[in-house]
């Protein structure tokens, strides 16, 4: 019995013996504004005026006839640790409803139910490089500052963020159309951004023209002399910082590593900057952040220009100290993963 119930059973036995002149009636309505069962007021007035105490005999009450003992440890094997049951397969191998499976696995056992998370599909190739260069970023970042870029794509509704796909209804015949339906294009307009970041703050973004990409030219022009260069002179004029791009071919092109020579910018070098590792990356887990934040309470943008000023604002009210903590987990993810290894060599040590 769970100490809730138990509390009930005490509080209903001791107040019906207190106000017993008054009747039964003012125990149950008493009670029942708490939303406890009407079943299980009478039955414990019931036992107050035979006298036999508010305490449930050991082994009385209603038999399991489906989740019995033995069921339950058989159900704790089907699914502590597996992908591969659903409740609902689960529920008719036990000749019963899935909801009361689930029920089971919340209130009979320490199972609990997670989404899996998504990893890097690397091959076996990129692996050796990634030992290398984590160990050599790992001493390259020592008591310095880390600047991240990258690019990422706004859409207009931005459906797969959680919270955004679904919606709630007790009757789904009289929620407005507004509510169940959105629109979708078969080529959904995109905004191309680029953002530059490290633990003291954000750069300016540059919105991608549509129809282009970030190529050697507009990498070089728009993102580093324009937007990077400034970001550098404002927030790390100390020169105590390293420049992190990941290994996209316009990061790395020739007229844009001599620009960063000729103006002496600090940067990972091609041959020590690991590949296939955005998990250490936290402008990843900027982007998501920003992201939620643009399509907050489902908000949808009419018009390029209209998604464009709603990431502008966004940007602006993206807390410091949120960018701070975030970019500031740089030197610890890699050291993270120097020290435990890529998640998938954990996968198969765990097998």
């Amino acid at each position: 019995m769970s100490e809730k119930l138990a509390d009930h059973r005490k509080r209903i036995y001791e107040f019906y013996l207190a106000n017993r002149l008054k009747g039964k009636p003012f125990t149950l309505a008493h009670f029942r504004a708490e939303r406890v069962p009407r079943q299980t007021i009478y039955d414990i007035i019931k036992r107050a005026e035979n006298d036999s105490g508010h305490q449930r005999a050991r082994g009385s009450g209603r038999k399991a006839e489906i989740m019995s003992p033995k069921a339950i440890k058989r159900l704790k094997r089907m699914f502590d640790h597996s992908d591969r049951i659903s409740t609902r397969q689960a529920g008719r191998k036990f000749k019963c409803d899935h909801s009361h499976v689930v029920k089971t696995l919340a209130k009979k056992t320490e199972i609990k139910n997670y989404s899996k998370e998504n990893i890097p599909d690397r091959t076996e190739d990129q692996k050796p490089r990634i030992k290398t260069g984590i160990d050599r970023i790992y001493r390259k970042f020592q008591n310095k500052s880390v600047i991240i870029d990258d690019e990422s794509y706004f859409t207009f509704s931005h459906s797969s963020i959680n919270g955004n796909g679904s919606y709630y209804s007790s009757n789904r015949s009289e929620t407005a159309a507004s509510v169940k339906y959105r629109k979708k294009r078969k080529f959904e307009p995109k905004v191309l951004v680029w953002l530059a970041g490290s633990e003291r703050g954000l750069s300016r973004p540059f919105f991608v023209p549509s129809g282009l990409a970030v190529n050697k030219k507009i990498y070089e022009e728009e993102c580093i002399e324009k937007r990077l260069v400034p970001f550098i002179n404002t927030h790390h004029a100390d020169g105590n910082y390293l420049f992190w791009p990941d290994l996209a071919s316009s990061h790395y092109a020739t007229t844009v590593t001599d620009y960063f020579k000729a103006h002496n910018i600090k940067f990972v070098q091609k041959a020590d900057n690991p590949p296939a590792l955005p998990e250490v990356r936290p402008i990843e887990d900027f982007w998501s952040i920003l992201k939620g934040k643009v399509c907050e309470n489902n908000w949808q943008a009419k018009d390029v220009d209209q998604l464009r000023d709603r990431i502008k604002l966004c940007l602006k009210k993206i807390d410091p100290d949120l960018v701070k903590r975030l970019f500031g987990s740089t030197r610890l993810r890699v050291s993270r993963v120097r020290s435990n290894g890529l998640i998938e060599d954990q996968l198969n040590t765990n097998k």
